[in-house]
């Protein structure tokens, strides 16, 4: 018996959740900005005031309010990382039909540094990547409905998969499902309908504060602008070091002030398109960086656990896919499209590794397949060896 036939689901997720406790218990809080924003924003929503922060989305901040306490909030987000390793194992193990691949992929999100970072940090990533990976487990069992509606609440913790989310619905009727063109235009219809309903409240909230409709936020200025602006050296999105925002904070209409960070984006990127190329190969580098730019996340011992383990996830998935067959790549072609659109979209805006962070579990799936090949591959020359 080898040592994934004594592994079960269970035991990795209560695995998964021990870590989580501990890391928890004892990883210092980091006091993100962004997490302190999540739950003010929250505290606006339930006390009935209109939000005052224009670039997040609602969702991630009803869900800290709900939470009650910061303590409470990130024993919410390790339950919801765990959940994610349950839609890894299941994503596996539907793709490739293999239970050691799956328990593999799932062992490793055990594990893995990024998910018990990410876990304990307030911030959006646990929570979108885990509604990313829903909507794709029930699209490759051809359940739509589902699908598409955990894409579209994922817009509403994060907008980053916005215009993705149609391009998904067409490559997993056309290509995944090999469904024909009035089928696919019946499941965009449907997805355009629920689109509508689920996010109309939101939309409604937006003209009441705005006076104007606005689709999702007003971060589309900020990000095109920080990483597209004559302080911008190295494609990140730091104030003060990447971007000067003074100038733009006096104008104190938001609409007119993010409409004046894309125009000035824009002609940044039409006037420098040397530069824009340039800044774009530093944000890809960025974006795919095997341990973290940040300063504070420099010390050896990150740097060490960030190679051994992105790191051998990134060689393990480019082996992955050196080795499969045509039909396979149809088949994974909704996963690779997002590969190429998420880093297309921060080679253009800002690039970091933490943006990277919904690719990583399923880099993590296409590793566990590649090691499973490997270890079967191993016992199959044991096993000639004894004969």
């Amino acid at each position: 018996m080898n040592f994934l036939e004594s592994v079960s689901l269970k035991n990795i997720i209560f695995l998964a959740f021990f870590i989580r406790i501990i890391t928890l218990i004892v990883y210092p809080d980091q006091n993100f900005p962004d997490a302190n924003a999540y739950r003010e924003i929250g505290h606006e929503i339930f006390n009935g005031s209109t939000i005052s922060n224009d670039i997040y989305m609602p969702l991630y901040p009803i869900l800290a309010y709900v939470s009650g306490s910061v303590l409470v909030q990130k024993i919410v987000d390790i339950v919801i990382s765990c959940l994610m390793i349950v839609f890894i194992y299941r994503l596996s193990f539907h793709i490739f039909k293999s239970k050691n691949s799956a328990l593999l992929a799932a062992l490793v999100s055990a594990i893995y540094p990024h998910f018990l970072f990410y876990s304990v940090s307030g911030l959006t990533e646990i929570f979108f990547t885990t509604l990313v990976l829903i909507a794709f487990y029930f699209l490759y069992k051809k359940n739509f409905l589902v699908g598409c509606f955990f894409l579209i609440i994922s817009v509403l913790v994060k907008p980053t998969f916005d215009l993705l989310n149609p391009i998904l619905i067409i490559l997993f009727s056309y290509v995944v499902h090999s469904e024909d063109f009035f089928k696919v235009l019946k499941r965009l219809g449907a997805y355009l309908m629920m689109y509508i309903l689920l996010i109309s409240p939101w939309w409604i909230h937006q003209y009441n504060k705005y006076d104007e409709f606005v689709r999702l936020s007003l971060g589309d200025g900020v990000v095109l602008y920080s990483g597209n602006n004559p302080l911008n050296k190295s494609g990140g999105g730091i104030v003060g070091k990447d971007v000067d925002m003074k100038e733009f904070l006096k104008i104190s209409d938001p609409l007119k002030r993010n409409e004046k960070l894309k125009n000035e984006a824009i002609i940044y990127i039409k006037e420098n398109p040397i530069a824009f190329l340039n800044l774009s190969i530093e944000k890809f580098i960025r974006f795919w960086r095997i341990w973290p730019y940040a300063e504070e996340y420099k010390s050896l011992h990150i740097i060490v656990i960030s190679v051994l383990s992105f790191g051998s996830i990134l060689v393990l998935s480019l082996l992955f896919l050196f080795k499969i067959t045509k039909q396979e790549y149809l088949k994974i072609s909704p996963i690779l499209t997002t590969f190429v659109y998420l880093t297309l979209v921060h080679m253009i805006t800002i690039g970091s590794i933490r943006y990277r962070f919904p690719l990583e579990p399923f880099m993590i799936i296409f590793s566990g397949y590649t090691l499973s090949k490997y270890i079967n591959l191993s016992k199959w020359r044991k096993l000639n060896e004894r004969l």
